[in-house]
Protein backbone atom coordinates (compact mmCIF):
# COMPACT_ATOMS: atom_id res chain seq x y z
CA UNK A 1 0.00 0.00 0.00
CA UNK A 2 0.99 3.76 -1.02
CA UNK A 3 2.12 5.47 2.26
CA UNK A 4 0.34 8.33 2.75
CA UNK A 5 1.63 11.95 3.11
CA UNK A 6 0.33 15.45 4.16
CA UNK A 7 1.62 18.24 3.28
CA UNK A 8 0.60 21.20 5.30
CA UNK A 9 0.84 24.58 3.67
CA UNK A 10 -0.73 28.33 5.09
CA UNK A 11 -1.78 29.82 2.36
CA UNK A 12 -2.93 33.45 2.26
CA UNK A 13 -5.57 33.80 -0.13
CA UNK A 14 -5.44 34.70 -3.71
CA UNK A 15 -1.25 35.39 -3.35
CA UNK A 16 0.91 33.11 -5.45
CA UNK A 17 4.39 32.91 -4.88
CA UNK A 18 7.44 30.72 -3.94
CA UNK A 19 5.79 28.62 -1.00
CA UNK A 20 3.37 27.76 -2.76
CA UNK A 21 5.28 26.96 -5.77
CA UNK A 22 7.45 24.54 -3.48
CA UNK A 23 4.12 23.13 -2.13
CA UNK A 24 3.16 22.10 -5.54
CA UNK A 25 6.32 20.79 -6.75
CA UNK A 26 6.77 18.90 -3.64
CA UNK A 27 3.41 17.31 -4.10
CA UNK A 28 4.41 16.28 -8.01
CA UNK A 29 7.75 14.85 -7.21
CA UNK A 30 6.08 12.55 -3.96
CA UNK A 31 3.39 11.50 -6.40
CA UNK A 32 6.25 10.99 -9.11
CA UNK A 33 8.03 8.07 -6.63
CA UNK A 34 4.39 6.81 -5.83
CA UNK A 35 3.87 8.26 -2.74
CA UNK A 36 -0.55 8.99 -2.12
CA UNK A 37 0.59 12.66 -1.28
CA UNK A 38 -1.56 15.72 -0.37
CA UNK A 39 -1.62 18.86 0.34
CA UNK A 40 -3.37 20.48 3.30
CA UNK A 41 -3.94 23.67 3.30
CA UNK A 42 -5.88 26.59 5.31
CA UNK A 43 -5.99 30.38 5.06
CA UNK A 44 -3.68 32.38 6.27
CA UNK A 45 -3.72 36.12 8.28
CA UNK A 46 -1.39 38.09 10.40
CA UNK A 47 -3.40 41.00 11.08
CA UNK A 48 -5.14 42.09 13.62
CA UNK A 49 -2.71 40.10 16.23
CA UNK A 50 -6.53 38.20 17.34
CA UNK A 51 -6.36 36.51 13.79
CA UNK A 52 -2.71 35.56 13.93
CA UNK A 53 -3.36 33.92 16.97
CA UNK A 54 -6.64 32.05 15.22
CA UNK A 55 -4.47 31.15 12.45
CA UNK A 56 -1.62 29.73 15.00
CA UNK A 57 -4.37 27.63 16.66
CA UNK A 58 -6.24 26.27 13.89
CA UNK A 59 -3.18 24.03 13.09
CA UNK A 60 -2.71 22.90 16.50
CA UNK A 61 -6.37 21.05 16.91
CA UNK A 62 -5.91 19.57 13.08
CA UNK A 63 -5.84 15.79 13.56
CA UNK A 64 -4.31 14.02 10.96
CA UNK A 65 -3.34 10.75 12.42
CA UNK A 66 -5.87 9.14 9.86
CA UNK A 67 -8.28 10.13 7.29
CA UNK A 68 -11.52 7.69 6.26
CA UNK A 69 -9.81 5.24 8.82
CA UNK A 70 -6.29 4.87 6.96
CA UNK A 71 -3.07 6.07 8.76
CA UNK A 72 -1.62 9.35 7.55
CA UNK A 73 2.16 7.89 7.60
CA UNK A 74 3.63 11.70 7.46
CA UNK A 75 3.23 14.85 7.73
CA UNK A 76 5.62 17.78 6.18
CA UNK A 77 5.14 21.38 7.38
CA UNK A 78 6.32 24.14 5.51
CA UNK A 79 5.92 27.87 6.65
CA UNK A 80 4.70 29.07 9.46
CA UNK A 81 2.24 28.39 11.14
CA UNK A 82 1.70 25.07 9.26
CA UNK A 83 4.58 23.67 11.39
CA UNK A 84 2.24 23.68 14.28
CA UNK A 85 0.93 20.46 13.57
CA UNK A 86 0.98 17.52 16.16
CA UNK A 87 1.76 14.28 14.71
CA UNK A 88 3.47 11.38 15.92
CA UNK A 89 5.76 11.44 12.45
CA UNK A 90 6.14 15.26 11.72
CA UNK A 91 8.94 16.61 9.48
CA UNK A 92 9.37 20.28 8.63
CA UNK A 93 10.88 21.73 6.27
CA UNK A 94 10.89 25.11 6.88
CA UNK A 95 10.06 27.75 3.95
CA UNK A 96 9.82 30.83 6.64
CA UNK A 97 8.90 31.70 10.03
CA UNK A 98 6.73 34.51 10.64
CA UNK A 99 9.97 37.43 9.83
CA UNK A 100 7.93 40.32 10.93
CA UNK A 101 8.52 39.54 14.73
CA UNK A 102 12.57 38.72 14.01
CA UNK A 103 15.02 39.76 11.86
CA UNK A 104 12.31 42.18 10.09
CA UNK A 105 10.93 43.72 13.79
CA UNK A 106 11.11 46.88 13.52
CA UNK A 107 11.88 47.65 9.91
CA UNK A 108 10.01 49.30 6.97
CA UNK A 109 9.02 45.64 6.15
CA UNK A 110 7.16 45.25 9.19
CA UNK A 111 4.31 46.15 11.50
CA UNK A 112 5.46 45.29 14.33
CA UNK A 113 7.84 47.84 16.08
CA UNK A 114 9.46 47.27 19.92
CA UNK A 115 6.12 48.52 21.88
CA UNK A 116 5.21 46.06 24.48
CA UNK A 117 2.23 44.76 22.13
CA UNK A 118 4.70 43.97 19.98
CA UNK A 119 6.91 41.90 22.07
CA UNK A 120 3.97 40.37 23.45
CA UNK A 121 3.50 39.05 20.15
CA UNK A 122 6.59 38.14 19.25
CA UNK A 123 7.19 35.80 22.31
CA UNK A 124 3.64 34.53 21.75
CA UNK A 125 5.16 33.12 18.21
CA UNK A 126 8.67 32.33 19.82
CA UNK A 127 6.94 29.56 21.87
CA UNK A 128 4.97 28.50 19.54
CA UNK A 129 7.89 28.23 17.15
CA UNK A 130 10.17 26.52 19.58
CA UNK A 131 7.31 23.86 20.48
CA UNK A 132 6.13 23.55 17.36
CA UNK A 133 8.96 22.50 15.62
CA UNK A 134 11.03 20.96 18.11
CA UNK A 135 8.70 17.98 17.97
CA UNK A 136 9.81 17.40 14.67
CA UNK A 137 11.32 14.10 13.59
CA UNK A 138 13.56 15.86 11.50
CA UNK A 139 13.89 19.73 10.44
CA UNK A 140 15.05 21.03 7.48
CA UNK A 141 15.19 24.33 5.75
CA UNK A 142 15.13 25.61 2.69
CA UNK A 143 18.32 27.79 3.11
CA UNK A 144 21.59 28.33 5.18
CA UNK A 145 20.34 31.79 5.33
CA UNK A 146 16.74 30.32 6.70
CA UNK A 147 18.30 27.79 9.15
CA UNK A 148 20.95 30.63 10.52
CA UNK A 149 17.75 32.65 11.57
CA UNK A 150 16.15 29.51 13.53
CA UNK A 151 19.64 29.11 15.60
CA UNK A 152 20.06 32.29 16.08
CA UNK A 153 16.47 33.28 17.41
CA UNK A 154 14.96 29.71 18.73
CA UNK A 155 18.42 27.55 19.27
CA UNK A 156 17.44 25.36 17.10
CA UNK A 157 19.33 23.34 14.95
CA UNK A 158 18.22 21.91 11.13
CA UNK A 159 19.92 20.85 7.76
CA UNK A 160 19.82 23.03 4.70
CA UNK A 161 17.74 21.13 1.86
CA UNK A 162 18.27 23.07 -1.32
CA UNK A 163 15.97 22.20 -4.20
CA UNK A 164 15.51 22.92 -8.07
CA UNK A 165 12.56 25.28 -9.35
CA UNK A 166 9.97 24.61 -11.01
CA UNK A 167 10.92 24.35 -14.64
CA UNK A 168 14.00 22.32 -13.92
CA UNK A 169 15.27 20.95 -17.02
CA UNK A 170 13.71 23.32 -19.33
CA UNK A 171 15.57 26.43 -18.88
CA UNK A 172 18.19 27.39 -21.67
CA UNK A 173 20.38 29.89 -23.03
CA UNK A 174 19.95 31.84 -26.25
CA UNK A 175 20.82 35.44 -26.76
CA UNK A 176 22.30 38.19 -24.22
CA UNK A 177 19.94 41.16 -25.26
CA UNK A 178 19.90 44.59 -24.02
CA UNK A 179 17.71 44.16 -21.08
CA UNK A 180 18.00 43.27 -17.70
CA UNK A 181 15.19 41.28 -16.38
CA UNK A 182 13.32 41.20 -13.08
CA UNK A 183 11.37 38.23 -12.26
CA UNK A 184 8.89 38.02 -8.99
CA UNK A 185 6.32 39.57 -6.70
CA UNK A 186 6.40 43.27 -7.04
CA UNK A 187 6.86 44.24 -2.58
CA UNK A 188 9.05 46.41 -1.08
CA UNK A 189 11.18 43.67 0.27
CA UNK A 190 12.17 43.05 -3.50
CA UNK A 191 12.85 46.52 -4.00
CA UNK A 192 13.06 46.46 -7.36
CA UNK A 193 12.94 50.25 -7.45
CA UNK A 194 16.54 50.22 -7.06
CA UNK A 195 16.69 48.64 -10.52
CA UNK A 196 14.74 51.27 -12.18
CA UNK A 197 16.66 54.29 -10.08
CA UNK A 198 20.09 52.83 -11.21
CA UNK A 199 18.68 52.23 -15.31
CA UNK A 200 18.63 56.32 -14.87
CA UNK A 201 22.54 56.53 -14.83
CA UNK A 202 22.95 53.19 -17.39
CA UNK A 203 23.72 53.17 -21.14
CA UNK A 204 20.63 54.31 -22.77
CA UNK A 205 20.35 51.55 -25.13
CA UNK A 206 20.00 49.15 -21.92
CA UNK A 207 16.07 48.41 -20.76
CA UNK A 208 14.82 46.56 -18.11
CA UNK A 209 12.19 43.74 -18.12
CA UNK A 210 9.73 43.55 -14.87
CA UNK A 211 7.57 40.25 -14.78
CA UNK A 212 5.25 39.82 -11.75
CA UNK A 213 2.71 41.56 -10.12
CA UNK A 214 1.85 42.95 -6.39
CA UNK A 215 1.11 45.65 -4.16
CA UNK A 216 4.04 47.86 -5.64
CA UNK A 217 3.43 48.17 -8.89
CA UNK A 218 1.63 51.39 -9.19
CA UNK A 219 4.33 52.84 -7.13
CA UNK A 220 7.11 51.43 -9.57
CA UNK A 221 5.60 52.09 -12.83
CA UNK A 222 5.41 56.02 -11.11
CA UNK A 223 8.78 55.80 -10.21
CA UNK A 224 9.92 54.91 -13.85
CA UNK A 225 7.66 57.51 -15.01
CA UNK A 226 9.21 60.21 -12.80
CA UNK A 227 12.49 59.60 -14.03
CA UNK A 228 11.52 59.58 -17.20
CA UNK A 229 12.47 55.92 -18.05
CA UNK A 230 8.93 54.85 -19.07
CA UNK A 231 10.06 54.19 -22.72
CA UNK A 232 12.91 51.68 -21.01
CA UNK A 233 10.75 50.02 -17.96
CA UNK A 234 8.08 47.29 -19.26
CA UNK A 235 6.32 46.03 -16.79
CA UNK A 236 4.31 42.72 -18.17
CA UNK A 237 2.45 41.78 -15.14
CA UNK A 238 2.35 38.03 -15.08
CA UNK A 239 3.71 35.71 -17.41
CA UNK A 240 3.50 32.10 -18.66
CA UNK A 241 5.54 29.59 -18.48
CA UNK A 242 7.07 29.16 -21.72
CA UNK A 243 7.55 33.32 -22.29
CA UNK A 244 9.19 33.24 -18.96
CA UNK A 245 11.64 30.60 -19.84
CA UNK A 246 12.30 32.86 -22.85
CA UNK A 247 13.19 36.17 -21.20
CA UNK A 248 15.67 34.48 -18.87
CA UNK A 249 17.39 33.02 -22.14
CA UNK A 250 17.51 36.06 -23.50
CA UNK A 251 18.33 38.79 -21.28
CA UNK A 252 21.96 40.26 -20.73
CA UNK A 253 21.37 39.11 -16.73
CA UNK A 254 18.57 39.02 -14.13
CA UNK A 255 18.38 41.54 -11.10
CA UNK A 256 17.25 40.05 -7.95
CA UNK A 257 17.78 41.78 -4.08
CA UNK A 258 15.01 41.10 -1.95
CA UNK A 259 15.91 42.40 1.78
CA UNK A 260 17.57 39.51 3.11
CA UNK A 261 15.78 36.75 1.19
CA UNK A 262 15.03 33.01 2.62
CA UNK A 263 16.23 31.31 -0.76
CA UNK A 264 14.86 32.87 -3.86
CA UNK A 265 13.97 30.66 -6.74
CA UNK A 266 15.29 33.62 -9.27
CA UNK A 267 18.41 32.93 -8.13
CA UNK A 268 18.62 29.21 -9.40
CA UNK A 269 16.41 30.11 -12.79
CA UNK A 270 18.74 32.42 -13.53
CA UNK A 271 21.81 29.94 -13.23
CA UNK A 272 19.97 27.00 -15.10
CA UNK A 273 19.47 29.71 -17.73
CA UNK A 274 23.47 30.71 -17.72
CA UNK A 275 22.62 34.20 -16.85
CA UNK A 276 24.52 36.19 -14.37
CA UNK A 277 22.63 37.82 -11.32
CA UNK A 278 23.17 41.24 -10.41
CA UNK A 279 22.25 41.55 -6.66
CA UNK A 280 22.58 43.65 -3.40
CA UNK A 281 25.31 42.78 -0.34
CA UNK A 282 22.26 42.18 2.11
CA UNK A 283 19.91 39.69 0.05
CA UNK A 284 20.48 36.84 2.27
CA UNK A 285 19.89 33.38 0.58
CA UNK A 286 21.16 34.94 -2.50
CA UNK A 287 24.86 35.27 -1.41
CA UNK A 288 24.71 31.62 -0.63
CA UNK A 289 24.93 31.28 -4.32
CA UNK A 290 25.85 34.73 -5.78
CA UNK A 291 29.61 35.31 -5.98
CA UNK A 292 30.84 38.37 -6.72
CA UNK A 293 32.72 39.12 -10.15
CA UNK A 294 32.56 35.13 -10.86
CA UNK A 295 28.87 34.00 -11.53
CA UNK A 296 27.77 37.85 -10.98
CA UNK A 297 28.15 41.07 -8.99
CA UNK A 298 27.35 41.71 -5.51
CA UNK A 299 26.94 45.69 -4.85
CA UNK A 300 25.73 48.04 -2.35
CA UNK A 301 24.15 50.90 -4.20
CA UNK A 302 22.15 51.73 -7.30
CA UNK A 303 25.04 54.06 -8.81
CA UNK A 304 27.26 50.19 -8.25
CA UNK A 305 24.69 48.58 -9.87
CA UNK A 306 24.47 51.35 -12.81
CA UNK A 307 28.52 50.40 -13.37
CA UNK A 308 27.79 46.56 -13.42
CA UNK A 309 24.86 46.89 -15.85
CA UNK A 310 27.12 49.27 -18.28
CA UNK A 311 30.15 46.46 -18.08
CA UNK A 312 28.06 43.35 -18.71
CA UNK A 313 26.43 45.32 -21.39
CA UNK A 314 29.92 46.34 -23.51
CA UNK A 315 31.39 43.02 -22.33
CA UNK A 316 28.87 40.11 -23.08
CA UNK A 317 31.53 37.55 -23.00
CA UNK A 318 32.23 38.45 -19.61
CA UNK A 319 28.52 38.14 -18.81
CA UNK A 320 28.62 34.68 -20.96
CA UNK A 321 31.35 33.42 -18.52
CA UNK A 322 29.27 34.28 -15.49
CA UNK A 323 26.73 32.66 -16.66
CA UNK A 324 28.40 29.96 -17.21
CA UNK A 325 29.96 29.56 -13.56
CA UNK A 326 26.34 29.78 -12.10
CA UNK A 327 24.78 26.84 -14.25
CA UNK A 328 27.81 24.74 -13.19
CA UNK A 329 27.51 26.18 -9.42
CA UNK A 330 23.62 24.61 -9.27
CA UNK A 331 23.54 22.01 -11.52
CA UNK A 332 23.47 19.73 -9.05
CA UNK A 333 20.46 20.47 -6.98
CA UNK A 334 17.93 17.66 -7.50
CA UNK A 335 14.73 16.66 -6.03
CA UNK A 336 16.07 13.18 -5.62
CA UNK A 337 17.93 14.02 -2.69
CA UNK A 338 14.97 16.19 -1.35
CA UNK A 339 12.61 13.67 -1.36
CA UNK A 340 14.70 11.19 0.12
CA UNK A 341 15.40 13.32 3.16
CA UNK A 342 11.89 14.11 3.64
CA UNK A 343 10.77 10.79 3.49
CA UNK A 344 13.83 9.34 5.60
CA UNK A 345 11.07 8.26 8.48
CA UNK A 346 8.86 6.07 6.63
CA UNK A 347 11.08 3.86 4.25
Amino acid sequence: MKKKIAICHAQVPFVRGGAELLVESLYEELRKRNYNAEVVSLPFKWYPNEQLIQSMMNWKFIDLSESNGEKIDLVIGTKFPSYGIEHNNKVTWLVHQFRQVYDLLGTQYSNYDYSPESLSVRELVNRYDYNSLSDSKKIYTIAQNTTDRLANYNKIDSEVLYHPPKHVGFYYSNNFDNYILSVGRLDKLKRVDILIESLKNADPKVKCIIAGQGPERENLESLASKLGLSDRVEFLGFVEDKQLLDLYANCLAVYFAPYDEDYGYITLEAFLSSKPIITLDDTGGVLEFVKDDVNGYVSSNSSQISMKIDYLYHNKKVAKEFGKSGHDSVKHISWDHVIDCLTETIR
